[in-house]
């Protein structure tokens, strides 16, 4: 679906949540920040 797209997506980019961040890295970013995220991917892909 489009929606599980745009989280790949932003996943792919490296942006995480704080439970979901691996010791390798990434962007460590608040549950409202990754749901903007996910929403501009979606509206991106329109």
């Amino acid at each position: 679906t489009r929606l599980e797209s745009a989280i790949e997506t932003v996943l792919g980019k490296g942006i995480r949540t704080g439970d979901l961040m691996q010791t390798d890295g990434g962007k460590a970013v608040s549950t409202s920040e990754m749901t903007d995220a996910i929403i501009s991917e979606l509206q991106a892909s329109l």
